[in-house]
């Protein structure tokens, strides 16, 4: 296309060499034809490309990294003076391939070295359509590719896949329907229908199930915070659903709000996460993603601010995003004896929170807290554009539509139970978190009389969390 020959293609790992000195002679030789044409043609000589890939592996901020060898820093120095020193080439044409920019150092992105940045995004509908068609061409040319499959349908479903990706979905499309022509015994051998093999829309379904996105849904550890299904013991509930419900259709919206962050409090156990979770997962967003600090035991402060900074710029990739920060409070290492907490990671969470997405990305945040008054202390409360204030089971009625949502009790054996309740808190209020409620249920199931155990336990915990708060 530029009319040029042929391009030399380096990977960046190649540079690298044992040798004091061979590294930096390694840059030096991928520009010695450039140089030697141009002493002898000047302006005349023909354009000389080289495709620099991985090129984060030799450009790091300088000083970034340890050790006394200093061969990184010098790898760098090098290629600046090739791009932009004394004797600057007019006749070379240097193109870097990197997925992580920010690890690239400073002085390289500047003009007159890598001026032009493009970033290759996450190919679309359209885009997707066009990549399974390149790689299922041979499929269909061979007469291999089912006539169920289509590939529009799957392009609308790869949300978020990369072309990488979606060349190993077909690839293990592919597996699927060769595993059907192997016959199984004690030496694997293939059938002889294996002429006849057709890659159809099912083996796609499958592959879909085992090939998953980077920068796409974590449904199974979503999945794992609902437990089952939401229960519906208060009208607040569903009130809280619709609510979140408007909040994403505001993000969806273009043209709207690029980025929106809500803060779900209430007592311990109350469901916050799993609302959280619900919510996130009935957003449909492409990119849904759980900032969790059981993930991140024993990550020093650093290592936790690294981590969020990696989550959102994942998420800025992403035309639609939403992120669930659960248990924020503990995530900052919130202590109340001292008071002790993390200001380099309470930093980060604030600038993260208010930080724009780039120019057509929207983000939607939730993040649960059982700690309201805390994170108003620590001016990171305020940060929030919203908050959803999520109940106890409060009420007698309340825990009867729990109880009848689990099956687990008769109906006899359920009006016991909340009889005893009142008789040994001597109240007909509960205020008991929707979890404590559940785990309970399971204890009683172990126990031949159900009802009296059940009540037994709850009356504990009426009663403690009286306690708690008197």
């Amino acid at each position: 296309m530029l009319n040029a020959r042929e391009p030399k293609v380096i990977n960046g790992p190649e540079v690298l060499n044992k040798y004091v000195g061979q590294s930096e002679e390694n840059i030096r030789k991928l520009f010695a034809d450039a140089e030697k044409e141009y002493k002898e043609k000047g302006d005349e000589s023909g354009l000389h490309i080289i495709i620099f890939d991985e090129l984060d592996a030799v450009c790091k901020q300088r000083g970034s990294t340890g050790g006394g060898t200093g061969v990184g820093d010098s790898v760098v120095n090098q290629l600046l003076s090739k791009l932009d020193g004394v004797d600057q080439l007019n006749n070379i044409l240097l193109i870097g391939m990197t997925n992580r920019m920010d690890m690239i150092d400073e002085a390289l992105l500047r003009a007159g070295r890598l001026e032009v940045h493009m970033e290759i995004s996450l190919p679309d509908e359209s885009g997707r359509a066009q990549i399974l068609k390149i790689h299922t061409a041979k499929m269909k040319g061979n007469g291999v590719l089912g006539a169920d499959v289509n590939l529009e349908e799957l392009a609308k479903i790869t949300k978020n896949f990369s072309g990488a990706e979606i060349s190993g979905l077909v690839k293990a499309a592919s597996s699927f329907a060769f595993s059907r022509h192997i016959q199984v015994g004690t030496m694997a051998a293939i059938n002889k229908d294996v002429q006849n093999m057709q890659v159809m829309r099912q083996d796609f379904f499958n592959a879909l199930e085992e090939v998953k996105p980077l920068f796409g849904v974590a449904e199974e550890e979503l999945g794992k915070r609902i437990r089952g299904d939401i229960i519906h013991f208060s009208s607040f509930i569903g009130d809280i659903l619709e609510e979140g419900r408007l909040y994403i259709n505001q993000v969806r919206k273009p043209g709207s709000t690029p980025i929106l962050s809500v803060a779900l409090h209430g007592p311990p156990g109350s469901g916050k996460t799993a609302l959280a979770a619900k919510m996130a997962m009935d957003s449909d967003f492409p990119f849904i993603k759980l900032v969790s600090p059981e993930d991140m035991v024993g990550f020093s402060e650093m290592q936790k601010v690294q981590q969020l900074d990696k989550t959102f710029r994942d998420a800025y990739k992403s035309p639609l995003s939403v992120i669930v920060i659960d248990n924020i409070e503990m995530l900052v290492d919130w202590v109340p004896i001292g008071p002790r907490f993390s200001n380099t990671v309470l930093v980060a969470l604030k600038v993260l929170l208010e930080k724009q997405p780039p120019k057509d990305r929207r983000l939607l945040i939730f993040a649960t807290t059982t700690e309201r008054s805390v994170l108003t202390q620590l001016d990171l409360f305020s940060r929030f554009d919203a908050e959803i204030a999520v109940p106890n089971v409060n009420t007698q009625a309340e825990l009867a539509h729990v109880l009848q949502h689990t099956g687990a009790f008769s109906d006899r054996d359920q009006q016991r139970a909340i009889t005893e309740i009142m008789e040994i808190t001597g109240s007909d209020e509960i205020g008991v978190g929707i979890k404590k409620i559940l785990t309970g249920v399971e204890t009683a199931k172990q126990d031949q009389d159900m009802p009296g155990r059940f009540a037994r336990v709850m009356s504990r915990a009426i009663t403690a969390n009286k306690s708690a708060f008197a």
